[in-house]
């Protein structure tokens, strides 16, 4: 997975906001990875996995 820096930067001031946070794009563009992106990075800064969840739509 390519670490998308600039997206990073620009969503991370509002991981801990409790505000509805939405990734939109056209389709196929990266949006599922970018989350699981996101997870990990939520992971390295210690957040408990258990807290974490992610549902896949996809079957």
């Amino acid at each position: 997975m390519i670490k998308r820096e600039i997206y990073l930067r620009r969503i991370s001031p509002f991981i801990n906001k409790p505000v509805i946070k939405v990734i939109t794009g056209i389709r196929r563009c990266g949006k599922s990875t970018f989350l699981k992106i996101i997870i990990e990075e939520l992971k390295e800064k210690g957040i408990n996995p258990n807290n974490i969840l992610y549902i896949n739509k996809y079957y």
